[in-house]
């Protein structure tokens, strides 16, 4: 039963407010590989200083992240475009921050 306010009217279009589910997994793929690669700049930086728990912390956190995007491009393979995106993007920043 669909829940009436007062001083309405009933046009009969119902309008949603949710995100679709494909987005969703569109928008997380972009920004877990984009993550995965700004991180993963800061890993290279602490293996090349020889920071070995520094290193070994950004290691785990690139595989849990990374981890996200493969889970959802193994599913659905149209989410290969946004991952590759959020790959060149992610580098790009990266490689920005690092050079500051």
């Amino acid at each position: 039963m669909v829940e009436r306010h007062p001083y309405t009217v009933d046009t009969g279009v119902q309008f949603s407010n949710e995100v679709p589910n494909f987005m969703i997994e569109y928008v997380t793929t972009f920004f877990a590989l984009f993550f995965t690669d700004v991180f993963y700049t800061y890993y290279l930086r602490a293996v090349q200083n020889d920071e070995v728990v520094k290193s070994s912390i950004w290691a785990v956190v690139v595989f849990l992240i990374a981890s996200i995007a493969v889970i959802n491009y193994t599913n659905d393979h149209m989410l290969l475009i946004p991952a590759g995106l959020g790959a060149f993007c992610g580098t790009y920043v990266g490689m920005k921050i690092r050079k500051k």
